[in-house]
């Protein structure tokens, strides 16, 4: 995925700067390979089960030192960052950020509820993102109003986002919240037809002081969410199954950033915050707890550098954004 990058930027007229690829850095104190970065709390939209609304946070980073996370991330032998929000394209420096996260040799990833894509930005895009996740949990456009997926086109919509992102050969990921409105529903149809490259599920969780009051009526048991799994488990077109993740899984298993640049858990229920220095991130990351083994549990770690894109690919794309930028 890497090889792929660098030749559509050699080979182009596009404003995409030329990324340096570093050699990976072994990790130290064994931290996790992938970062989950909540740039913004801002959002479009108002999803009830939501437990990233960060109510206590206030402003963001400056950009200078925005811009400083990713290479910090690197040398820190991070190997993936995933931008998340609140709504990622709602950030104001998310470009630039991008083009720093890939500068430094990372894998860069998005979730995005995909309400503000469109042909032109996920152009723009394609040169620093390996994949883009969207958020879909129904295959009933009433069932994802009623839970605060924007208006009544979300379904729709996302189908012909996930086609874009697929035009434009970036990893598609779609991202489901089983909650009580979809509990009982079987998404393979809808799924096989978007053809994503991975499905991440999760249970839904309720986190106080974010998302208690609202998340409470959507709240769904264990066993609830194993016979979900039951009626939804699948292989997809590429051989790979959905990775479905229960409060358990998760609690431990994901290190984040918060808008501030602080690394936050959920371990023991609520939101925790790790004081922190975002120009110094080696400082606090050996406090954060995790758990390595359910990491690996809810399938964390793949092959996000999609190794089976093919040099023929990355030839035509290239050749394709040098007759669009000549039109």
């Amino acid at each position: 995925m890497k090889q792929r990058k660098q030749d559509i930027l050699n080979g182009s007229k596009s404003n995409c700067r030329n990324y340096s690829i570093n050699t990976p850095i072994k990790p130290i104190n064994n931290i996790l390979p992938s970062v989950n970065w909540h740039i913004t709390k801002k959002c479009n939209f108002d999803c009830k089960y939501c437990f990233a609304g960060f109510k206590d946070v206030k402003g963001m980073l400056p950009k200078e030192i925005a811009l400083e996370i990713p290479r910090q991330l690197k040398d820190l032998g991070v190997e993936k960052l995933n931008f998340a929000g609140g709504e990622p394209m709602l950030y104001p420096h998310l470009m630039e950020v991008l083009k720093e996260a890939k500068s430094c040799g990372l894998t860069v990833s998005m979730v995005s509820n995909g309400s503000l894509l469109d042909p032109d930005n996920i152009s723009e895009i394609s040169c620093y993102l390996d994949w883009i996740g969207l958020s879909l949990d129904s295959c009933n456009e009433d069932i994802q109003n009623k839970l605060g997926r924007g208006p009544q086109n979300h379904v729709s919509n996302t189908v012909k986002k996930a086609q874009l992102i697929k035009e434009h050969e970036i990893g598609l990921k779609i991202n489901t919240v089983v909650t009580k409105l979809n509990l009982n529903e079987d998404m393979r149809p809808l799924i096989r037809s978007i053809n994503p490259e991975r499905w991440k599920v999760f249970q839904v969780m309720k986190r106080e002081g974010e998302n208690h009051n609202s998340a409470e009526p959507l709240l769904i048991t264990q066993d609830e969410f194993e016979r979900y799994k039951e009626r939804n488990d699948m292989v997809l077109e590429n051989g790979s199954t959905p990775k479905f993740e229960s409060n358990e899984l998760m609690k431990k298993s994901y290190l984040m950033l918060d808008p501030l640049g602080r690394f936050f858990h959920s371990a023991n229920g609520p939101i925790e915050y790790i004081p922190t220095d975002p120009t110094d991130l080696a400082s606090s990351i050996k406090k954060v707890p995790f758990d390595h083994e359910a990491f690996e549990e809810r399938g964390g770690r793949y092959d996000w550098e999609r190794n089976e894109f093919t040099m023929g690919n990355a030839d035509e794309k290239s050749s394709k954004l040098m007759t669009e930028e000549s039109i």
